[in-house]
């Protein structure tokens, strides 16, 4: 019996995705760069000051990666001392935009963060 099976550790279609870009919070910083990193298969890993001045590195999935449109699902994670984040997103033709709220205790806040690929 021989069994063959293959892993790669990037699922290709993500890789456009990886880069430095130049992104702004809607309304309330901007400019700045942020980076998008590949994980591990079609997960990507992306670090931008998601609240205030601190740089944090976020987890996040990328579905439908193999379209033209590739959608981003950032599951609730904890940023730091009980704040924590959740969203979805989109990337397309080299500019991303993520639509995510932050967690603190009872309080919600929406923000926007666009940017697109240097």
């Amino acid at each position: 019996m021989i069994s063959v099976s293959s892993c790669e550790k990037y699922d290709e279609d993500i890789l456009p995705m990886v880069g430095v870009y130049e992104a702004h919070i809607a309304g309330v910083s901007g400019p700045f760069s942020m980076n998008i990193t590949a994980d591990y298969g079609d997960n990507i890993k992306i670090e931008a000051p998601w609240l205030e001045d601190q740089m944090k590195l976020v987890y996040a999935d990328v579905n439908e990666e193999e379209n033209f449109t590739k959608k981003i699902k950032i599951a609730e994670q904890t940023l730091s001392h009980g704040l924590r984040i959740y969203g979805d997103g989109v990337f397309q033709d080299y500019s991303v935009q993520i639509d995510y709220t932050i967690v603190d205790g009872y309080d919600l806040y929406h923000y926007v963060l666009i940017g697109t690929k240097l």
